[in-house]
């Protein structure tokens, strides 16, 4: 097992009555959520990092402006391929197909979560290979 390294970390009080609360519920220590969320943002965002073409599905929910996003949907028409909506518990869902430069999917998540405001996901597709024969 790899060596643990320990540093402070700031949060809100909200933030951390609501880990207490989750540590509590999951019985595990407030340490291990931490540090899933941290490896869960981590590995999202580092993929973007090395160059390379990537495929996946955005994820945008919350209130979507939605003027605001069809203008980002029409400036990125050629990094997403498809593009759907719904509405669950008066909550908006979007879900784009994307496929391109990993820059520009990077650039789509960040220009999405600040233009809209939402939370934004990106989960990577992977691309397989075709096997030989």
């Amino acid at each position: 097992m790899p060596g643990k390294k320990r540093f402070g970390v700031s949060v809100s009080e909200e933030v951390a009555r609501d880990l207490d609360v989750l540590a509590d519920k999951l019985s595990v220590d407030r340490s291990s959520i931490v540090e899933e969320a941290l490896r869960e943002y981590i590995h999202d965002h580092l993929y973007y990092l090395k160059p390379h073409r990537c495929q996946g599905v955005m994820v945008i929910l919350g209130r979507v402006p939605h003027e605001k996003l069809l203008n980002i949907i029409e400036e990125n028409r050629d990094i997403i391929h498809a593009y759907s909506h719904l509405h669950v518990s008066g909550q908006c869902i979007e879900f784009m197909v994307v496929s391109g430069p990993s820059n520009k999917i990077a650039l789509l998540h960040k220009v999405l979560a600040e233009e809209t405001g939402c939370t934004v996901r990106y989960m990577p597709v992977p691309v397989e290979k075709p096997s030989p024969r």
